[in-house]
């Protein structure tokens, strides 16, 4: 009976136990999404992508066989064929049937052609395929600028920013769309129009309402150039302060730090030791954010990534006293935002930790740095350099403090960019280098004090895919170099200064430099002022005479703008030295070289020249000024005036070459020993041979003092303008001396050392020789038989021999030579000591004595007078 009763029993409850089963089955039973097709082919897009332009659209594919569940948004799935792009999947509800799903794409398409995204929906996959357009749009530069407003969490928010860029091609361009990073929400918006040819700017409009507050960032691209813009997001006046969802952040605090890492799950890891993190992230489709914010005194971020990132510094302060503050041993791009109104401060050791790894400086990078936001990054390298890295290095906005660095402040294995901001750096090395690429700075403000080199682009590779050169377009900038054979600007390649701001460079060590450049230099605007003190010295090594220079130049030199002021005291220094040819079209040029000569034996010697250039010397335009201890103006092949103003104030030879030729402008020349010499070469001893150098005058004024005024160990020819000269010997010429068009006045004291004209010259002259000598307060008056005024002249010390050519001077005509007077009105041409030609005034024979009345030959051009 028992037994019965049990079986009864077991019946029961197996049946029970069953039912429940069949109806938890059926309570816990959940319908996921699915379809039966999923047509790419006939997916449509919501705006058109373009090569290199940043890009926002949504891609609204067709499906069918929908069983109405809702579903959740998809990660980010990365393009193959042009690379660049993600597209999300939106969250949604499924039709019952046919209907539509929203994919979201952004990025910034690499190149023209087919981005292919493998998307799936419901339990369907497909090929989503995005055409690419070639960009009509590039430009040489674009300057990034920090949002004009701050935007609030929550609260709808629209403004603009106006990128300034150069060298737009006149193509057309379409709508670009960057969606914001860091604060999500946000949209930046260039609509679409047209480059102007050249300048010009590009107008973004930022809408959206933010998720949360912090920094909103966006990649913005066109024309080949691209920017990082950031939007400061605040939390508002109820509102709390929350990190945005796409950012991971690390807060320090003494000898620890804490983390919160929302991409735990998505590719991230954050290792923690102490104050020591260190990122590891695969995650390949977002530029996650890192916000380190807080203070260790043992404490560093280390970052491994696959994909460009954001370090957010929102005032931290970092010691690592075993290796770098920050080190990133990615060679993706890194985006360091330094949050306006905080201050932040790393810090390195002296002595690192052995490691396997490049780890060169406080701040250290395998792959690009670009440096933004408006806050203030304080930087100390103990071991090595300040900021340094592998790639290139950007600045905008920014201002970074180097306070000391070992080696290098800024150490770019690339180029180095800087477009707005303020960077101050103190360093025991070079300042900012650029290793094997360049140095391009648009604005912003430098201050560099090194011990080498200020501002350098060293390469001295064989690779003809690299051109180290130095370009300046804006920016103020003081550099001051203190070491030996330092150079406050230097490129291996060509260095260009076009700017509206003032550059000033101060070296002092010996044999320094103000500007060493490897080939051309070129300067078209801007104020540029070069101090020089240190000495010329032999060095050993290289066996020759390193001699300071305000700027010296391997190839060739072009001044056609802006104001140089060169200063060199120092021993043995040159203002400008050039290798090449050297062409002054514009600008204003001021050169003084005020040290001694440097003698290290009679073979090795360096004097202190103003300007020097071994090839041809062409002024077109401007002005040059110098003031030097030995030559003023020297070219070892030729000198060629068009135009401009050439004024040697002091110099021991004015002018010098082997071929000199005054076509124009104003030359106003004075020296010691020759103010104009053309020659071959010294040669020991002198020589009164013709070495076939020439001096031509076609056109211009030449006003010449020295002990000869005119020296040419060749010949000297005159077809044209106006030549003043006075001088121990007025004109010394040991070949042909011909006067064949112009006018010429010269004068010289009573020692009958000159020599007349030739007789072959074209154009009537007189060689005036007088008993008497003119004094110095009294002047020279010729004319003719009317009574017109042919020269008036007040000589620069006594004279009593003169040289005088006029194109109105004709065979068998008489005139008067006069001794005094006075002259009214008119205008002075002459030098700054007054002495020199009037014109256009009046002349009065009032207590002048009639020296002579000669009549002139009526066979030959040159006419020899004596009273």
């Amino acid at each position: 009976m028992i037994k019965k009763s049990l079986v009864v029993v077991s019946f029961v409850l197996t049946f029970i136990l069953s039912f429940q089963s069949c109806k938890t089955d059926e309570i816990t039973a959940v319908k996921t999404a699915s379809i039966t097709g999923l047509t790419c082919g006939s997916v449509t897009f919501s705006a058109t992508a373009t090569s290199g332009a940043s890009y926002t659209g949504t891609a609204t594919v067709p499906y069918t066989g929908g069983n109405g569940v809702a579903y959740t948004a998809g990660a980010p799935v990365a393009s193959s064929g042009v690379t660049g792009l993600t597209a999300t999947l939106s969250a949604g509800t499924l039709a019952t049937g046919s209907g539509t799903a929203s994919f979201v794409i952004t990025g910034t398409p690499s190149a023209a052609g087919t981005a292919s995204f493998p998307i799936d929906l419901g339990g369907q996959s497909c090929t989503l395929s995005l055409p690419v357009v070639a960009s009509k749009a590039n430009i040489s530069t674009l300057v990034c600028t920090v949002a004009p407003a701050v935007g609030t969490n929550g609260t709808a928010y629209t403004g603009t920013v106006t990128m300034a860029y150069t060298g737009g091609n006149g193509g057309t361009y379409d709508v670009s769309v960057a969606s914001s990073t860091g604060v999500e929400g946000l949209t930046a918006t260039l609509a679409a129009g047209t480059l102007a040819n050249g300048a010009g700017s590009l107008i973004y409009t930022i809408a959206g309402t933010p998720t949360s507050s912090g920094t909103a960032t966006f990649n913005l691209s066109l024309g080949g150039q691209s920017c990082t813009v950031t939007l400061a997001i605040s939390a508002g006046s109820t509102g709390t302060a929350t990190a945005a969802k796409d950012t991971v952040v690390i807060a320090y605090s003494g000898t620890s730090a804490t983390i919160n890492n929302p991409y735990q799950s998505s590719g991230v890891s954050v290792a923690v030791s102490g104050a020591d993190v260190t990122v590891t992230s695969t995650n390949t489709t977002k530029e996650i954010v890192y916000l380190l914010s807080g203070t260790a005194s043992k404490g560093s971020f280390k970052i491994y990534s696959e994909y460009k990132y954001n370090i957010t510094l929102k005032g931290v302060s970092l010691t690592n006293s075993t290796g770098p503050a920050i080190n990133s041993q990615s060679k993706k791009k890194g985006t360091i935002n330094v949050v306006t109104g905080t201050t932040n401060t790393l810090i390195d050791g002296a002595t690192y930790a052995t490691s396997s790894e490049d780890q060169k400086g406080t701040v250290f990078s395998e792959g690009q740095l670009s440096f933004m936001g408006t806050g203030t990054l304080n930087v100390t390298g103990n071991n090595k350099h300040g900021v340094v890295s592998d790639d290139y290095i950007e600045i905008n906005d920014v201002n970074i403090v180097v306070k000391s660095a070992v080696k290098d402040g800024i150490h770019a294995n690339n180029y180095f960019l800087m477009n707005t901001g303020t960077l101050a750096v103190t360093s025991s090395n070079d300042g900012i280098v650029a290793e094997e690429g360049y140095v391009a700075i648009n604005g912003g403000t430098i201050t560099v004090n090194s011990v080498d080199d200020g501002i350098t682009a060293p390469y001295e590779g064989t690779s003809t895919t690299i051109t180290p050169y130095v370009l300046i377009k804006g920016g103020k900038i003081t550099v001051t170099t203190t070491g030996d054979k330092a150079n406050a600007i230097k490129s291996e390649s060509y260095t260009t200064i076009g700017t509206s701001d003032v550059i000033t460079l101060t070296v002092s060590g010996k044999g320094s430099k103000g500007i060493k450049t490897g080939g051309d230099f070129t300067l078209t605007s801007g104020t540029v002022k070069i101090t020089t003190t240190g000495a010329a010295y032999y060095d050993t090594a290289d066996l020759d005479i390193a001699a300071p220079a305000g700027i010296n130049c391997d190839k060739n030199l072009a001044l056609k703008g802006g104001t140089l002021t060169i200063s060199s005291t120092g021993i043995g220094g040159k203002g400008i030295t050039v290798d090449g040819t050297a062409t002054v079209s514009g600008g204003t040029t001021n050169i003084t070289a005020s040290g001694s000569t440097y003698t290290y034996n009679s073979a090795n010697t360096s004097e202190a020249k103003g300007f020097k250039s071994d090839g041809a010397f062409v002024m077109n335009n401007g002005e040059l000024n110098i003031s030097a201890t030995d030559d003023g103006l020297k070219s070892g092949t030729s000198i060629t005036v068009n135009d401009g103003t050439i004024n040697v104030t002091k110099s021991y030879e004015g002018m010098e070459s082997i071929l000199i030729t005054i076509a124009g402008g104003v030359c106003n020349l004075t020296a010691s020993n020759d103010g104009i010499n053309t020659s071959y070469g010294t040669v020991s001893g002198g020589t009164e041979s013709n070495d076939n150098s020439q001096l031509t005058v076609s056109g211009g004024v030449l006003i010449v003092t020295g002990s000869d005024a005119i020296d040419s160990n060749g010949n000297f020819t005159i077809k044209g303008g106006t030549v003043i000269t006075y001088g121990n010997e007025d004109i010394d010429v040991n070949g042909n001396f011909l006067v064949n068009g112009g006018t010429l006045i010269g004068a010289e004291p009573n020692n009958n050392m000159t020599k007349a004209m030739g007789t072959a010259s074209t154009q009537v002259g007189m060689f005036i020789k007088s008993s008497a000598s003119l004094a110095t307060t009294s002047i020279l008056h010729i004319e003719d038989a009317n009574g017109k005024d042919l020269v008036t002249f007040k000589p620069k010390s006594a004279s009593a021999i003169f040289h005088f050519s006029h194109p109105s001077l004709a065979k068998s005509s008489p005139y008067k030579i006069y001794f005094g007077g006075s002259y009214t009105g008119g205008s002075f041409v002459g030098g700054s000591t007054g002495w020199g030609l009037y014109t256009g005034g009046t002349y009065s024979n009032t207590g002048a004595t009639l020296k002579s009345s000669p009549t002139t030959s009526g066979t030959s051009t040159v006419n020899a007078i004596s009273f």
